[in-house]
């Protein structure tokens, strides 16, 4: 054995101890590496695979512009985005699914722009304050509408596309829109009837129709965010005002009753 020629008992278990000490730092520095280089290919993949995932979506929006969005096969769009059926399919399995992942991926965004606004939200009022508590800066609700369409331009252009989009994510993104409209028009004091409901369908509309023009055209073409926000706005207090108006004045009211 090892410590029994030329080594006392003593000095035959220091040796033993340490060597036991030099094996124990050599097997945790040599783990240590193994993880790290497991952990930067890891890394490394998922970066990859998030890129790959880019791409296909990137290239899916591009041919939306082509032709419409569910006679796009799987086929060209591998041949556009440079990559095999397999590689398509470890994330996908059709054109379908991956609409239906861009399509969420965007209405969980909005959802959450909107839920942080709400718990931001001012209290309401009666609409015979209006005068005195109304406040004429632009909602929030405006703001982080077209805030989402600028950051998600590419997508929100193409499904809204009124040739090659998709006709029911516009109908899913509207109500999301419509539940906020209506939140805005409570704060503002607002009574629920036929006058305030021509104002949110007016309101979605203009939200949708500003949307796809600002998102068409340059900004020096067209109006820049903040014109839009303050166009809408002005509508807003508008409404707001007739609403008033119209409360405090039975002929106004009858005014109003016969144009809406």
């Amino acid at each position: 054995m090892l410590f029994r020629s030329g080594f006392s008992k003593i000095e035959s278990n220091l040796y033993r101890i340490e060597f036991k000490k030099i094996y124990r730092n050599i097997k945790r520095y040599y783990t240590k590496g193994v993880f790290f280089m497991v952990d930067n290919f890891a890394a490394g993949k998922t970066a990859k695979s998030e890129q790959t995932r880019k791409r296909i979506i990137h290239t899916f929006l591009s041919l939306i512009d082509e032709k419409k969005w569910d006679k796009i096969t799987v086929k060209e769009l591998c041949a556009r985005s440079e990559i095999t059926r397999g590689t398509f399919y470890q994330y996908y399995s059709d054109i379908y699914e991956l609409m239906e992942q861009i399509q969420a991926s965007l209405l969980s965004d909005i959802q959450t722009r909107f839920a942080q606004i709400q718990s931001e939200s001012r209290s309401g009022f009666p609409i015979e304050e209006f005068l005195e508590k109304f406040d004429y800066e632009p909602p929030q609700n405006l703001i982080v509408w077209f805030d989402f369409c600028k950051d998600n331009q590419d997508a929100i252009r193409a499904l809204l596309d009124l040739q090659n989009g998709d006709i029911y994510f516009e109908k899913k993104l509207k109500h999301l829109l419509i539940d906020t409209i209506n939140e805005m028009m409570d704060t503002d004091g607002l009574p629920h009837d036929e006058l305030r409901n021509y104002f949110v369908k007016a309101f979605s509309e203009l939200h949708f129709l500003a949307a796809r023009i600002w998102l068409e055209s340059d900004e020096s073409d067209f109006l820049s965010v903040s014109e839009v926000v303050n166009l809408l706005n002005t509508m807003r207090v508008g409404a707001g005002y007739l609403t008033f108006k119209r409360n405090i004045s039975p002929e106004f009211a009858q005014k109003i009753k016969e144009l809406y």
